[in-house]
């Protein structure tokens, strides 16, 4: 890729700015981070709150030339998954004093390690996120970073797929008081197992969740059946459960559940469930509230 143009750069601009919504929206524009030295000294990007650059090719260096822009100090959300973003590049976000009202921050599909977790969870300047999603390697020790933090008591929202966790990692999120206020938890393509699942179950403060998305874990009936009986999840609104190993023992457990009475969400496509144990969807005794199951992927050909 040859360097841009000054033309560029402002047709970049333009294109991607929504002065309304206060948005820079440069998602999927091959910019690589002498490009984004370039955007954040335009005039024009002044006073933005939230920057999506997603799908792009921006590392450590483009990172630090945004955190050193006095254009960027009203940024509260900021995108950056599917970069070339490292523990370097999380250090640096993590004790800028530029982003003092960041509360959106995604670093998925990036090359944040553990040390990159322990960054952000020993951070001074981001006790204001309430959404951060982080990975691409973090694995259990990077999640014990996070569920011990001291400053990071505001999250909603936690995304850590495909970070390697195991039943290790998610003992430590269910143990944990500073991911008390978690209302949204995203596991997706991790190692998380029943014993994993049943630590998560009986978990005394993440009692707030309201949506678990758990595809591509192998969390077997054993997972399905500590979620079916768990009173700490009883708030769950939309459950994902997309390939997770579950056979008709571990549907029927969820379909006779008398405490996912919140339940609208199910999903089970790609699961060993047979018709007569789909059929008890259909009229659940307890989950009066269930109005989306799935149990098979849509065709899109179809």
């Amino acid at each position: 890729m040859g360097e841009k143009s000054d033309e560029d750069i402002e047709n970049l601009i333009r294109e991607g700015l929504n002065v309304e919504n206060s948005e820079l929206d440069l998602r999927e524009k091959e910019l690589e981070d002498n490009d984004l030295k370039r955007i954040v000294k335009s005039d024009s990007v002044k006073g933005v709150t939230a920057v999506f650059l997603e799908f792009n090719q921006i590392g450590d260096e483009g990172i630090k030339a945004l955190l050193d822009s006095e254009n960027m100090k009203f940024v509260t959300a900021l995108n950056l998954f599917k970069n070339k973003v490292t523990d370097e590049g999380v250090k640096a976000i993590s004790k800028s004093k530029t982003l003092l009202n960041l509360s959106e921050l995604i670093l998925s599909d990036n090359e944040v390690t553990a040390k990159g977790a322990q960054f952000l969870a020993e951070s001074k300047t981001l006790g204001s996120l309430v959404s951060l999603w982080v990975g691409d390697d973090i694995g259990d020790e990077g999640v014990k970073s996070l569920a011990t933090s001291d400053r990071l008591t505001r999250l909603n929202l936690l995304s850590l797929y495909r970070n390697n966790i195991s039943d290790e990692g998610m003992r430590a999120i269910a143990g944990s008081q500073t991911l008390s206020t978690l209302t949204e938890l995203n596991m997706n393509w991790n190692y998380v197992e029943g014993a994993g699942i049943e630590a998560l179950a009986e978990s005394k403060t993440l009692t707030k969740l309201e949506q678990l998305t758990l595809t591509y874990n192998p969390i077997g009936d054993r997972g399905a059946i500590a979620i079916a009986n768990s009173e700490a999840l009883k708030n769950l609104k939309v459950l994902d459960l997309f390939e997770t190993e579950i056979s008709d023992e571990g549907a029927r457990a969820l379909a006779e559940s008398s405490t996912l009475t919140e339940l609208e969400t199910l999903i089970l496509i790609r699961n060993d469930i047979g018709a007569e144990v789909q059929e008890l969807f259909k009229k659940p005794k307890h989950l009066k509230k269930l109005t989306n199951i799935m149990f098979r992927q849509i065709n899109p050909d179809a």
